[in-house]
């Protein structure tokens, strides 16, 4: 094609300038070190293929060697009890004193090998049975011969005919023996045996019975565990049980036992390493132990023809896959016969074979150690090369280093400076000089950049938020429900409106808990609303607005002439709310007198006015409200435990504004509408800036804190919209210049619900208002109102929360005041003591 030249021109041109791109010490490293290493891997593969090769080929013949030693010993201790077996028959004397006296000579080469002696007679009065117990032999009586599983008399009746001199070998048989059958230590006693059976004939040849000693299996098993372990007499290394291990198998393919651990020479014999992974018969017909794999295993059964041929071999992994359940990857398996001459005149029969598996890979670890070896040479001729080649580059690149040293500098001081660069040689300082221009380029676009996000983030900040459009609906920017004031759709507001009506629906009394601001008194006005009691009164006391006498006073009323000043009879809350609801406010500050007296009224629904000798029914539902955790102030002993529960039979809890920010435009919007109707100025808006102001704010003081702060804003604020600087939050809203008799001031009015009922509250003393100023002047806290607090504490010694209202002047609500002086006690500026409206209140240590 055409573009075909100009194409290989390109990338002619971009692999060039590829290498041109890189630095001396670099083209150095990649020329030099990728061929020393290739060079020395290819050294190493090579050394560790023939390495390899020799080590496999001698950890095979160590574990032929291994393998025919166990054979070797199986057929000795065999051909041991056959010679044995045939001595004792050919003597003719065979009864309890000659079998006893070959145990005894058995037993001191080849101990705890004979598991039974038996001597079968054709004529059964001279049959005899002996078990070993305990290193004796005990006579097992003929009554107990049918009790016993796999007994020797079995075998003898089944033997063919045999001539003098010759054996018969059992397969491996389970044996089972009754307690019965031991009356001096009765104990059932099992066990897997191999019987050697011999005829015995008299001096005419005639055949009087025949001869068996039982060989334990454990015994073969055990010679297996020997050589497996660091006892072998073929010890050369290390053994474990875990990666080598041999098993016998018979000549019909049947796995018998494997080796186990040495030291558990008792273990009952098993093939469930052997078996791994395979599928086959279990049990043989006189043993259960025993597993035969399912011809889909060649390889094993090629093992087994070989070894039927008495052929010995190795079968390496390829051989036998993973599948087979004999060895893994790098694995091998050696094989040899076991022969059993039963007639000495013939050869010896091949009875099985022994499989001896190595799993420790040796060759593999040598592998790895060699491989080891060979990255610790080449990491060492690298870093030889490597500290070579970085000592002649730097050499050559030290003032291209020295440059881009500099350069890193001033990346790591974040902050753009001209390059500082002693004079090395004409090219360099050229470099630095061009260098220098462009930083200088951009420092010049860094700063026109950063005044046009200042100007961006400046306009966006004082845009109008607009509540209607420019905010998502989601947020729902109108009057959510049916109770007034309750504003928000938060999950939070709705599950409070959800709990507000459920709690309606009932007539029994309910605790409202929350902090102050939240909306407790609007929670107890929307149960009365959405109540059966909704027509009827609904009457708010202020618990903690009121001394003892005067709270009870107001709460069960008094007859004339009750006290001195008692000119007529009073109701009092109870009976003035009948049949509608009682709410009583900041519950937790009710004096100890006052707890009982609500108590027993609520107790027995019924009071007895002051100065009244008659008790009077009432049906009042009570809803209570507090601030603080009222069972905090049962374990201090300030509030009675049955008070509390009879109060707390439901409970609301009104949220915090911090733990509902989502609500926070839907409340600003709705006191900016309502602060500009009570202005009488036109609507005002918010600035993006001043939303996200108060979207960060954490307010102490909830919802009540929001309000203030947005009507302050408006008082002072000169356009139609509120924008950052505007709002000033309860903390730092007040400084040194500012009076008492602002507007600012007059943001923390009560709302008409804070006020005392009619009737009920009107008749709390009034202390005459302190000059403000006078306390302020000696405030350290920074905080005006604080200062007024520790103010009132240095000049009288101690005061009450009327004292700090009082001071503070009339349009600051009671709850701001009990808020303030509960800041000042946890921060250990005051210092409380007694309870109730009568509590004092001192400087603290701090």
């Amino acid at each position: 094609m055409a573009w075909s030249p100009n194409r290989a021109k390109a990338e002619a041109d971009a692999r060039q300038h590829f290498f041109a791109t890189w630095s001396v010490q670099k083209k150095l490293l990649v020329s030099l070190i990728p061929s020393i290493a290739l060079i020395l891997v290819f050294t190493g593969y090579v050394t560790n293929l023939y390495s390899t090769r020799y080590l496999n080929q001698s950890l095979h013949r160590t574990a032929q060697t291994q393998n025919l030693a166990q054979a070797m010993d199986f057929e000795a201790l065999l051909e041991f009890f056959r010679k044995g077996i045939v001595v004792v028959a050919e003597s003719g004397q065979v009864g309890r004193d000659s079998l006893t006296a070959a145990y005894r000579q058995w037993s001191v080469y080849r101990p705890g090998i004979v598991a039974e002696l038996a001597f079968v007679g054709l004529n059964e009065a001279d049959t005899l049975l002996l078990v070993p117990v305990d290193g004796k032999l005990a006579e097992i009586s003929q009554g107990q011969y049918q009790f016993i599983k796999n007994s020797p008399m079995v075998l003898a009746q089944k033997a063919h005919e045999i001539r003098p001199g010759c054996t018969q070998l059992s397969e491996l048989t389970e044996v089972a023996y009754p307690p019965s059958a031991f009356p001096e230590a009765p104990r059932a006693r099992s066990m897997d045996v191999y019987r050697m059976l011999t005829p015995v004939f008299d001096a005419q040849s005639k055949l009087r019975g025949h001869l068996i000693v039982s060989i334990d299996a454990l015994a073969l098993r055990n010679i297996l565990s020997l050589y497996n372990s660091p006892k072998s007499p073929l010890f050369s290394f290390a053994r474990s049980s875990e990666n080598r291990f041999s098993f016998f198998f018979d000549a019909e393919g049947w796995m018998l036992f494997q080796s186990e651990n040495h030291e558990d020479r008792g273990k009952e014999l098993s093939v469930e390493i052997a078996r791994l992974g395979m599928t086959g018969d279990y049990g043989m017909p006189e043993y259960h132990k025993a597993f035969r794999p399912s011809t889909r295993h060649e390889s094993y059964w090629r093992m087994i023809v070989e070894t039927q041929a008495g052929q010995q071999g190795l079968m390496e992994a390829e051989a036998l896959p993973t599948a087979a359940g004999i060895l893994s990857d790098q694995h091998f398996l050696v094989y040899a016969p076991v022969r059993f001459r039963a007639q000495p005149d013939k050869d010896a029969e091949i009875i099985g074979g022994l499989a001896y598996v190595d799993r420790s890979r040796l060759a593999d670890a040598a592998e790895f150690r060699h491989m080891d070896v060979m990255a610790v040479i080449t990491v060492v001729v690298v870093a030889l090369i490597v500290l070579l080649v970085i000592f002649i580059s730097r050499v050559i690149t030290r003032p291209v280093l020295t440059l881009a040293a500099e350069i890193s500098a001033i990346f790591e001081e974040n902050s753009l400076r001209p390059v500082r660069l002693a004079s090395y040689d004409r090219e360099s300082m050229v470099l630095k000089d061009a260098l220098n221009k462009m930083i200088k380029a951009i420092q010049d676009k860094q700063e026109q950049i950063r005044q046009r996000d200042e100007h961006i983030q400046m306009v966006s900040q004082r845009q109008k938020v607009s509540f209607d459009g420019e905010l998502p609906a989601s947020l729902g920017w109108q009057l959510v429900g049916e109770i007034p004031d309750l504003i928000g759709q938060s999950p939070l507001m709705n599950s409070l409106q959800s709990m507000i009506r459920k709690a309606a629906g009932s007539e029994a009394d309910v605790l409202v808990v929350g902090e102050t601001g939240t909306g407790k008194e609007l929670t107890a006005e929307g149960i009365h609303k959405f109540s059966s009691r909704s027509t009827k009164p609904f009457i708010s006391i202020n618990c903690g607005g009121l001394d003892e006498n005067l709270l009870l006073d107001a709460l069960f009323g008094h007859v004339k002439g009750a006290f001195t000043e008692a000119n007529a009879d009073r109701k009092g809350a109870f009976l003035a709310a009948n049949e509608g609801t009682l709410f009583l406010d900041e519950i937790g500050t009710a004096s100890d007198k006052v707890q009982k007296a609500l108590l027993r009224a609520l107790s027995v629904r019924r009071i007895r006015p002051l100065g009244s000798d008659q008790e009077i029914d009432f049906n009042v539902r009570v809803v209570a409200a507090t601030n603080v955790d009222l069972m905090e102030l049962v374990q201090r002993g300030e509030f009675r435990e049955d008070l509390y529960y009879r109060l707390k039979v439901i409970t609301i809890q009104t949220p915090a504004l911090r733990q509902r920010k989502e609500d926070i435009p839907l409340l600003a919007n709705h006191f900016l509408k309502e602060s500009a109707l009570h202005s009488r100025r036109g609507e005002m808006g918010l600035s993006r800036g001043a939303l996200e102001k108060l979207m960060a704010h954490d307010w102490p003081g909830n919802v009540r804190e929001l309000k203030n702060c947005i009507t302050r804003a408006m008082a002072f604020a000169d356009g139609e919209v509120l924008y950052a600087e505007d709002l000033v939050f309860d903390d730092t809203m007040l400084s040194p210049q500012v009076h008492w008799d602002s507007a600012e001031a007059r943001a923390f009015a009560p709302r008409p619900h804070e006020l005392p009922p009619r009737g009920v509250a009107q008749d709390q003393p009034q202390s005459s208002p302190r000059p403000p100023q006078i306390a302020q002047s000696s405030g350290k806290s920074g905080n005006p109102r604080h200062d007024i607090a520790i103010g009132l504490a240095k000049a009288g010694g101690s005061f009450t929360r009327l004292d700090y209202q009082n001071a503070l002047g009339a349009d600051v609500s009671q709850r701001t005041a009990q808020y303030d002086l509960q800041t000042l006690v946890k921060g250990g500026v005051l210092r409380k003591t007694g309870k109730g409206p009568a509590t004092q209140y001192s400087l603290g240590e701090v």
